[in-house]
């Protein structure tokens, strides 16, 4: 780790890259928690419920942000 930081300090443009990258990543990651925990008609195991889209409720928005 300590090699890391190293090359950082020593070339100091790849910090931003690095500090983006990072945070694009920890996004993707919890978007996709977020989506695997909440949505229902996102699943993980398929033999418990094969067709989960027939369970979700139709008075429930679906959608992250809704524009009318």
């Amino acid at each position: 780790m300590s090699s890391f930081l190293k090359l950082m300090m020593k070339k100091k443009e790849l910090i931003p890259l690095v500090s983006f990258l990072s945070l694009a990543t920890g996004g993707a990651l919890t978007m996709c928690v977020y989506s695997l925990m909440t949505k229902s008609d996102v699943t993980i195991n398929k033999t418990g419920n094969p067709t989960p889209w027939e369970n979700i409720d139709t008075h429930q928005p679906q959608k992250v942000g809704a524009h009318r």
